[in-house]
């Protein structure tokens, strides 16, 4: 099994996002280092990094709902089972509690990474405008 296939379906979404975020910091840094001083009508070049973060954080989220979703289930379906029955579940509790760490985790770091990289863009977007 992958880990993609055992952390459920929020991972494609979450890596989109990643892809994303990674473009719009590209991006804005290569904004700011040609940057010529003019004012731009959308603002800063680099205030959509949060938003990626953000998006990130939010997916997770949404990942760990349907997890706990999914835990609820197997402990519901392991009421009254017999030991094959319990080990089944307890295998699909597992593939919940996976479910429910592993987006949420992964939206974190992203908006931790989108956060650093604004930070950073906002220091050289400050230094470029001086």
């Amino acid at each position: 099994m992958t880990l993609l296939s055992a952390t459920g379906p929020w991972m494609y979404p979450l890596i989109a996002v990643a892809l994303c975020l990674l473009g719009s910091i590209v991006r804005a840094a290569f904004v700011i280092r040609a940057w010529d001083g003019s004012v731009t009508p959308s603002g800063p070049p680099h205030a959509s990094v949060l938003v990626w973060g953000a998006l990130g954080v939010v997916t997770g989220l949404l990942g760990t709902v349907i997890g706990f979703g999914k835990v609820a289930l197997g402990a519901r379906a392991a009421t009254g089972a017999e030991r094959a029955e319990l080990e089944a579940m307890l295998g699909v509790m597992w593939e919940g509690a996976m479910i429910i760490v592993t987006p949420v985790t992964l939206g974190l770091w992203l908006f931790t990474v989108a956060l650093v990289a604004w930070l950073g863009l906002q220091l050289m977007f400050n230094r470029k405008a001086r």
